[in-house]
């Protein structure tokens, strides 16, 4: 028999599947994220056949079943019939007949650990805990999606555990898009589907309160019966919902002039702590969220605190100090926490981070939660205070598609990686991976390629290979045979670092390009369009060829069609300002032709802006409530503005030309100047 091993090396070369490759040759063929720590592949292969029965524990088989059975489905392969089983705990047999030997499982005692054996008879899986064994059916799940070329499954044997015990990820559901709770529910899955067990939502003001209801808009809040379906739906597929509540500052809107609570201001957008009042409305706050989540930690933020003493707690901060004054803020809330609703306080610990000599004042139950987003070499500066300290704590990198056109691909992959792998040496309680939506324009989807490495870097403690994961993701989250997404993706990130992009913030979409030379817009368009027109057809391909989750292309694509419009539009706007300062070398006759074509030339981009806008509109509601749409709509109806005004400017002109008057100035008729501001 012939073996080949792999324990989560990161030199495999992952090579694209075809109906003629054959698994049996290289462990590195496999398409899995995470990728498993230990992997033997073995001759033979099983042959998904009908008459199939899949034994499963009783206590898991609805969940267990449905998930098999999609898989198989999308595959259009035969579904086995279920038989569940009391005797059967943590354990499952998929064969063809019954009888099968129950597998035997040599625990770690880890909670997530299994096995998963597939042999030319059957496949079985084991496990210690109800956790693993779901680890093992998503496990045996992505091997159905993305390495079954030939309705066949390589014979293998995978034993497989998590490197760091809470593997999360967030969605910001409070600065203007708020996610609809399918939407909400769908992470939750997707989530679970890469090992993933915590889901956070971030918090400020956008929820349903029913004590302080003027907090919430109507439109765009998640409400109580929202989050308790949310946590019922996500408890099967081994999620926990980690709650949050902004509890200091990050509160503009809620003390905003309009609201009843500008008295508890310390400033514009913090609570101040000189006021007993402030803890009542904070525990009222609590009282509405706490209760319906069964995750014994609570995220009460706390961070980015500027400005302690500009209001009532300024004699406070004369007398304990602006680190003094946050300190026993923390203390009444994680009192309050912990007394009244038995929980254990989570707060970001950035603010704690710039006074060291507080840090030991902090419970030393708290769980710190250290964050950072840039992509540094190294993280320890930022861990080494709360490891030292005794506390237990998280690591918190980021997607970094806040603000962004598309997430910058190539600076999240380092810092998730170089931050989870800092945090693992270190011994970190868990990793949450963050999104957020600064600008209230952020789309959730295309966060999925960083939310996928975060949770191969949290399974594996950044073991792996970039290259190798973007050659397996197209795989695992849409069943593509090739590797298009992985392309994709490799494309994208190097349009942050393109020149006059802006790193590709999504403001650089709203500028217009009329304050560069025609040679430095020409220059920069050609490099923008030769990496974002393949990358388009890398998408499309993949979207094309997608056995699931094909939808969540959409939004990718949008990004990707927002990048291409900035490199037509500089083409566009570099042509007209040539055209322009040649126009009066021809004969009247010509001008009159030269000047009707530039108008459509510009018209033709109002509709281009025009239609994003649209998309824009129709992806939104996809994704979220209707709150806060309009904030970007305007935005686009901006632009389309200025196109169109330009397009009648141009009009005039050739009015005036018809009388013989002479053309006014590439600047005059607003060809060579910036027409919005970045």
């Amino acid at each position: 028999m012939r073996f080949h091993v792999c324990f989560m090396t990161v030199t495999c070369m992952i090579v694209a599947m075809s109906p003629a490759s054959s698994l049996a040759d290289d462990v590195s063929s496999l398409r899995l994220i995470p990728f498993p720590k230990e992997v033997k592949l073995q001759e033979g292969s099983f042959t998904f056949e009908s008459e199939m029965l899949l034994e499963l524990p009783a206590t898991q088989a609805d969940l267990i079943g449905r998930l098999i059975h999609k898989e198989l489905e999308a595959r259009r392969l035969p579904r086995p019939k279920l038989q569940p089983r009391q005797d059967f705990a943590n354990t499952l047999v998929l064969s063809m007949t019954p009888g099968q030997p129950k597998p035997a499982f040599e625990s770690r005692k880890q909670i997530d650990e299994y096995t998963l054996q597939v042999t030319p008879r059957s496949i079985a899986a084991a496990a210690a805990e109800p956790a693993g064994l779901l680890c093992a059916v998503q496990t045996l799940c992505q091997l159905i999606r993305a390495n079954t070329p030939d309705r066949k499954l390589p014979c293998l044997t995978i034993r497989d555990w998590a490197s760091i015990r809470w593997r999360g990820f967030q969605d910001d559901i409070t600065r203007g898009p708020s996610s609809t709770l399918e939407v909400l529910k769908r992470e939750a899955a997707m989530g679970s589907a890469l090992k993933m067990n915590l889901f956070a939502y971030y918090n400020e003001y956008q929820y349903a309160f029913e004590k302080h209801h003027e907090i919430g808009p109507k439109d765009g809040s998640l409400t109580a019966a929202e989050l308790k379906e949310l946590v019922a739906f996500a408890k099967p597929y081994g999620v926990d919902i980690l709650g949050s509540q902004q509890s200091f500052g990050h509160m503009s809107r809620v003390l905003a002039d309009n609201k009843p609570y500008v008295h508890l201001r310390e400033n514009s957008d913090v609570l101040t702590p000189a006021k007993e009042e402030t803890y009542q409305f904070l525990d009222d706050l609590y009282s509405e969220v706490i209760p319906l989540l069964p995750l014994p930690f609570f995220n009460v933020c706390c961070d980015e605190v500027d400005g302690l003493g500009q209001g009532p707690a300024k004699d406070m901060v004369a007398q304990l100090g602006p680190g003094g004054v946050y300190v026993k803020h923390m203390l009444r809330i994680h009192d309050l926490l912990k007394n009244k609703y038995g929980k254990r306080m989570m707060m970001w610990g950035d603010i704690i981070l710039t006074h060291p000599d507080r840090i030991g004042d902090i419970p030393p139950d708290t769980i710190m939660l250290t964050w950072g987003y840039e992509p540094m070499d190294s993280f320890t500066h930022q861990i080494e205070p709360f490891s030292k300290s005794g506390f237990e704590f998280f690591v918190c990198p980021g997607v970094n598609g806040w603000n962004r056109i598309l997430p910058d691909f190539g600076g999240a992959t380092t810092n998730i990686r170089n931050f989870v792998r800092d945090g693992a040496k270190a011994g970190c309680l868990g990793v949450l991976n963050t999104a957020w939506d600064d600008n209230g324009e952020t789309f959730n989807a295309p966060n999925w390629h960083g939310y996928a490495w975060g949770a191969e870097c949290a399974w594996n403690a950044s073991a792996t290979d970039p290259a190798d994961f973007n050659r397996r993701i197209g795989g695992v989250l849409f069943g593509e045979p090739g590797d298009h997404f992985g392309r994709a993706i490799d494309l994208l990130a190097k349009t942050f670092s393109l020149p006059g992009m802006n790193r590709m913030f999504s403001d650089r979409f709203f500028q217009v390009d009329f304050a560069s030379s025609p040679a430095d817009l020409k220059t920069n368009s050609r490099k923008l369009l030769e990496v974002v027109q393949p990358a388009i057809k890398h998408l499309k391909e993949c979207q094309n060829q997608a056995g699931v989750n094909a939808d969540l292309l959409d939004w990718f694509l949008f990004g990707a069609a927002r990048m291409e419009l900035i490199g037509r539009r500089m083409k566009v706007h570099a042509d007209l300002l040539d055209k322009y300062e040649q126009i009066h070398k021809n004969p009247p006759a010509k001008v009159e032709a030269m000047l009707i074509e530039m108008q459509k030339e510009i018209r033709d981009l109002a509709v281009a802006h025009s239609a994003l806008g649209r998309r824009f509109w129709e992806l939104w509601d996809r994704e979220n409530k209707p709150y806060a749409r309009d904030w970007t709509m305007k935005k686009y109806e901006a632009v389309v503005k200025v196109y169109e005004d330009l397009a009648d400017r141009i009009a005039q002109i050739r009015a005036e030309v018809l009388k013989n008057n002479p053309l006014p100035s590439a600047r005059d008729a607003g060809l060579s100047q910036p027409t919005t501001k970045k």
